[in-house]
């Protein structure tokens, strides 16, 4: 079983390790395109942006430094070099050069959404988490489509600075805006149990068993949730309905390893209390 864990993670690995391969081969690619291009006109200020951009995701910071760099000698007023050159920074983790960069930013173009949320990831790293979460707010209210990982990384820094409740404002902001996102419940389902409010969290729950098309680690969940909540049978039927959806799951799933481990951890749930023997007997308690 450990061999085929490692046999798995191995071949896993190898296929996460041969895309970034590739994917790094494509950006060089790219920029060598770019580069044959600014071979015969190097003040293209939109070859030099883009291939900054490209330096940006190879993650070769100096070149593409040079080349905003080079933009802002061509035309210093570049909101595009701007922001290019935040977010350079951002990613080689001098934050304080980015956040003068998306400060600038900001307010040449204070309704550039995007903006906001890089700058709320540079607070954030800095420490400043306040500013963080109400440059968040605002970078969201002005995204026409922003992303749950926004929502989600400002609910983190709202649940440090203001508490759980806070939190799950603004993950339920996020289910308003986006519909339907599990992410959303289950974090809040964890604020809702560090505010020791179970029955909310096992509503929150329901809601994600309801779309579920595998239910056997949510029914695990809710059988844990019940126990802990002193609602013995309740959980125990959980927990059946979870072995039921194991049992019923292909040969090859079933023995997965992480169902194994589900399973175990099923089946430790659903004996009973160490000393609690069958009725009628006296139970003991073992030291």
């Amino acid at each position: 079983m450990k061999l085929r864990l490692i046999m798995a993670l191995a071949a896993a690995l190898g296929a996460v390790g041969t895309w970034r391969v590739q994917a790094h081969e494509d950006l060089l690619a790219r920029i060598a395109t770019i580069t044959a291009q600014l071979s015969t006109n190097e003040n293209n200020m939109d070859a030099l942006l883009q291939r900054a951009d490209l330096y940006r995701l190879h993650g070769n910071w100096a070149a593409s430094r040079t080349d905003y760099a080079a933009v802002q000698k061509l035309r210093p007023d570049s909101a595009d070099r701007l922001f290019g050159w935040a977010q350079v920074n951002a990613d080689a983790g001098d934050y304080p050069t980015a956040r003068a960069a998306y400060d600038e930013f900001s307010s040449r173009f204070p309704t550039n959404g995007p903006a906001f949320i890089g700058r709320a990831r540079v607070l954030t790293q800095l420490g400043e988490r306040k500013a963080a979460i109400t440059d968040y707010s605002r970078g969201l209210a002005l995204l026409t489509n922003p992303q749950p990982e926004e929502f989600l990384a400002r609910a983190s820094l709202q649940a440090t600075e203001f508490g759980p409740d806070e939190a799950i404002k603004g993950l339920d902001e996020g289910l308003a805006r986006l519909g339907w996102v599990v992410t959303f419940q289950r974090v809040a389902i964890d604020y809702e149990l560090k505010r020791q409010r179970p029955d909310l969290a096992l509503a929150r729950l329901e809601t994600i068993l309801a779309r579920a098309n595998r239910k056997e680690m949510w029914l695990a969940w809710k059988g844990e949730l019940l126990q802990a909540a002193g609602k013995a049978a309740e959980a125990q039927e959980a927990l059946a309905a979870a072995i039921k959806a194991i049992e019923a799951l292909p040969p090859r799933m079933r023995t997965s390893p992480g169902m194994v481990e589900l399973r175990a951890k099923v089946d430790r749930l659903m004996a009973p209390p160490r000393g609690d023997q069958s009725a009628g007997k006296t139970q003991t308690t073992t030291p």
